[in-house]
């Protein structure tokens, strides 16, 4: 091989090795902007150089802007977006192999396109880093043979969103456009059509800014810290799926149906966001553990005598209510776990499955408050067999959590 070849393929190499590290601007009045892989949802995977395409085209479209830098940064796991400060991690230390400095004004852009029959549909959503909220979203379609003459289009609706640059379709006295917080429940699960459905009894509050919460909380004493981060995340810890629904007619009695299905539940993401980022940003703290992917367990600071006595009481501990069809009986048949509170049944149309594994857990000391924290979904099975004439009566099932300690009253 030409030695002259030899020496510029190496010098290649260090080229990349030096700059493989981003430089972090030096202040931190610049904008930030980082910018993921598009998804490919094309039918035949078609196109497919434009996963990191439509990236390079976007940073190269905001290269120009002052005091905005962007950077694009491998696929993270879409369930990350839940866990702001968990994701915001992997993305400094995947760019500037450093941890986050919070001064920063941050942005993450996640893209998707779809190629079909000549035409690309891409679509985008601008995310808040700090707290993963979306501030807005683009979606067009473009003939393929136009695609680099509008490729520009993509950056400059960026920089509209971030009011750096004017867009005359886009009021400048106007705030962007955040998703309706007030928007409609999500139904629940029709048997007759069986549907499998996918969703989250707790919506997500979206409307607090989790950065100003923790610097409020950073100006408490640390035991008023943890007393307060213990509060905000267990009277409403838990997110449900209810999956796999089946419906079985019975040769033995024709006139009944077996009723079976399945509810996932998990802890909320940005909880156990909540707990990591605590642990990293509080002196004084032992036994942290930065990953939740089994088990974990953290010793966090000082507590007083009547916190401790709160928390071994276990008033806060949280149980599901399932119920299906309308609100009044007979024609609502409701699934519950009493055990290890054992309450009286309501009725024949009450059904106590036990005991509900708890998600997380508390385990208070003299001076210290250990939490227990499983991040895998545990799931449970119901069945029941109702009269073929219900079925459509009980078109609905829906998950709702109570403190065990309420339980009884709830029912």
């Amino acid at each position: 091989m030409n030695k002259k070849l030899v020496l510029f393929i190496i010098a290649g190499m260090l080229v990349v090795g030096v700059f493989g590290q981003e430089i972090l601007p030096v202040s931190n009045n610049n904008i930030l902007v980082f910018i993921e892989p598009f998804e490919n949802h094309s039918p035949r995977g078609e196109q497919g150089w434009l996963e990191q395409g439509f990236p390079g085209f976007l940073k190269a479209g905001l290269a120009e802007t002052d005091y905005l830098y962007a950077y694009t940064i491998p696929d993270f796991q879409n369930d990350l977006v839940d866990r702001p400060h968990k994701l915001q991690d992997l993305i400094w230390k995947s760019v500037f192999q450093r941890q986050v400095d919070p001064g920063y004004e941050s942005y993450l852009i996640l893209g998707r396109y779809n190629y079909m029959e000549g035409e690309l549909t891409v679509q985008l959503d601008l995310l808040s880093l700090r707290d993963t909220k979306v501030l807005a979203r683009f979606e067009d379609k473009v003939p393929y043979t136009k695609l680099l003459t509008w490729k520009n289009k993509l950056s400059e609706w960026t920089l509209a969103s971030l009011r750096l640059k004017d867009d005359p379709a886009m009021s400048s006295k106007k705030d962007i456009k955040m998703p309706n917080q007030d928007a409609t429940p999500l139904p629940g699960v029709a048997l007759r059509d069986q549907l499998t459905t996918l969703f989250d009894t707790k919506k997500q509050n979206q409307t607090e800014d989790l950065q100003q919460k923790y610097e409020q909380q950073s100006r408490m004493k640390l035991g008023a810290q943890l007393e307060a981060l213990w509060h905000d995340i267990a009277y409403d810890p838990y997110l449900a799926n209810i999956h796999d629904i089946h419906t079985l007619r019975l040769q033995a009695e024709p006139d009944s149906v077996l009723v079976n299905f399945k509810v996932g539940y998990r802890i909320n993401p940005r909880i156990l966001d909540e707990i990591e980022h605590f642990s990293k940003t509080r002196s004084g703290l032992v036994g942290q553990t930065e990953s939740f992917e089994g088990h974990a367990f953290m010793d966090l600071g000082y507590i007083d005598a009547d916190f401790t006595r709160e928390v071994a009481g276990g008033d806060w501990r949280i149980v599901p209510i399932i119920t299906m069809g309308p609100e009044k009986l007979p024609f609502r048949r409701v699934f519950y776990h009493s055990f290890p509170r054992p309450i009286e049944s309501p009725g024949e149309y009450y059904y106590n499955q036990g005991k509900f594994k708890q998600l997380l857990l508390a385990i208070p000391g003299v001076d210290a408050l250990r939490i227990f924290a499983q991040e895998v979904q545990q799931v449970y099975e119901y069945s029941i067999v109702v009269g073929y004439d219900e079925i459509e009566r009980l078109d609905k099932i829906q998950v709702k959590f109570v403190a065990e300690q309420d339980l009884a009253d709830k029912l």
